[in-house]
């Protein structure tokens, strides 16, 4: 568990995630070519979201992970070393498919490892606590990043994210030796054996399986419709960084602004857990105030803005980390990852429509109103959650174990490692890779 963990960590705690956007708009990137450049990650992720989430369930899960931090590692290395317009495109070309690679398999690790102990009921409280982890990274290397860029330049926050990604790596290959969470009874063989005739035809076979229970089962449906659109609009945040130059806050200090709204996921992140049991009306009252603060707080055009942008993340990752769970909760056949894709796709699609809704605004409409009409589809979702006749897939109560702080991980006999996984995805939740 320690590694899942540590594999989140190093893949957040990225100095280069605080600046990566004035690095471009430095090498003459604008607004417009911005945008495209985040439609064009998106669009990535979106092509192999459900095919690397049929793969992570066919095939060693650490061995994805590890292919996902590499990925990421060689885009940093092609903004760092050869920035232009090009090379920007190719990172984040490489960073969505880091981004689908991980995108529910960190969610697959967690929920069959649990149940394999009997355990899933506390799957809310520890995808909680990874989220925290990852939201507390980004922190960090927020906080991390203004010193570096003013001893080092953006440059210094690029080869700092390249090792660390770096690292991530081994990290995940670690995933699958010695001590390690294992599938639930019912889940497929990820250890390379066929599942069918042929290899192809055993990952054609949880593709497929994936695809019809996110489709055909009403709770699983519920879950993946609102995961998309709540972690869809969670993307705003690109524009953060242009949102505080354009209220006139200085560069150095910005990294240091951006530290409200990414604290703020992390206090949310850890506190999801304590509302598994909310019904839909009390979800959605807590969007509308999200929705407003995220509306009041860019229209100010001042620094002290972000606090209302940090009320809004606070409550976003609230109720990620519920319908997380419930998602991982409703879902009953052999393809976890693939099905976790499928939110994730959704969410791409709602990433993407921000994405290109705002590169074709961005002549006549500046960063505050493109980030304040992010609201809109947060507004829209309470009222689905307040019209809804019945709530969603009814949640786990909280674990009579809460008061623990680790959770041992099982382990596996003989050489065969059934779960190579190491989120999302997510992330994490991508998601994680959420």
């Amino acid at each position: 568990m320690g590694f899942v963990y540590l594999y989140t960590g190093l893949t957040e705690l990225l100095p280069l995630h605080a600046v990566y956007a004035l690095l471009m708009a430095s090498h003459g990137v604008s607004t417009s070519e911005l945008s495209l450049l985040f439609a064009l990650w998106t669009v990535t992720t979106f092509l192999f979201e459900i095919p690397s989430g049929a793969v992570a369930d066919r095939f060693p899960r650490h061995r994805v992970l590890a292919c996902a931090a590499l990925a990421q590692c060689t885009g940093f290395v092609l903004w760092t070393g050869l920035p232009s317009l090009g090379s920007f495109a190719a990172g984040f070309v490489l960073w969505g498919l880091s981004s689908a690679l991980t995108s529910g398999t960190l969610q697959s690790l967690l929920y069959d490892g649990l149940a394999s102990d009997g355990r899933s009921e506390e799957y809310t409280r520890v995808s909680s606590r990874m989220a925290t982890v990852q939201a507390c990274s980004i922190a960090v290397s927020s906080v991390v990043a203004s010193p570096v860029v003013l001893l080092g330049g953006y440059s210094a926050a690029g080869w700092i994210s390249v090792v660390l990604t770096l690292l991530a790596v081994p990290t995940a290959l670690r995933l699958g030796h010695g001590r390690q969470l294992v599938p639930a009874p019912d889940a497929p063989a990820t250890d390379g054996t066929d599942t069918d005739d042929h290899p192809a035809q055993g990952w054609l076979f949880l593709l497929r399986a994936g695809l019809a229970e996110a489709r055909d089962t009403p709770q699983v449906r519920s879950c993946v419709l609102m995961i998309s659109v709540l972690a869809g609009v969670s993307v705003v945040d690109e524009y953060l960084p242009v949102l505080a130059k354009e209220g006139g806050a200085p560069s150095a200090v910005i990294p240091l602004l951006l530290l409200l709204p990414w604290g703020a996921m992390a206090l949310g992140s850890f506190m999801g857990w304590r509302l598994s049991g909310a019904g839909n009306r009390a979800l959605a009252g807590l969007l509308i105030l999200g929705g407003s603060a995220l509306a009041l707080g860019a229209l100010s055009r001042h620094p002290g803005g972000f606090l209302g942008i940090a009320v809004f993340y606070w409550v976003l990752r609230m109720i990620q980390v519920v319908m997380g769970a419930r998602l991982q909760h409703a879902i009953t056949g052999p393809a976890r990852a693939t099905v976790s894709s499928v939110a994730g796709l959704g969410a791409q699609t709602v990433a993407l429509m921000i994405f290109l809704a705002s590169a074709l605004s961005a002549r006549w409409a500046s960063a505050s109103v493109l980030v304040a009409a992010t609201s809109i589809p947060v507004f829209l979702t309470a009222t689905l959650l307040l019209l809804s006749p019945r709530r969603l897939p009814p949640p786990v109560a909280p674990s009579a174990k809460d008061g623990q702080d680790d959770i041992e991980p099982v382990p596996v006999p003989g050489p065969t490692i059934r779960t190579d996984t190491g989120e999302d995805g997510s992330t994490p939740m991508k998601e994680g890779d959420t």
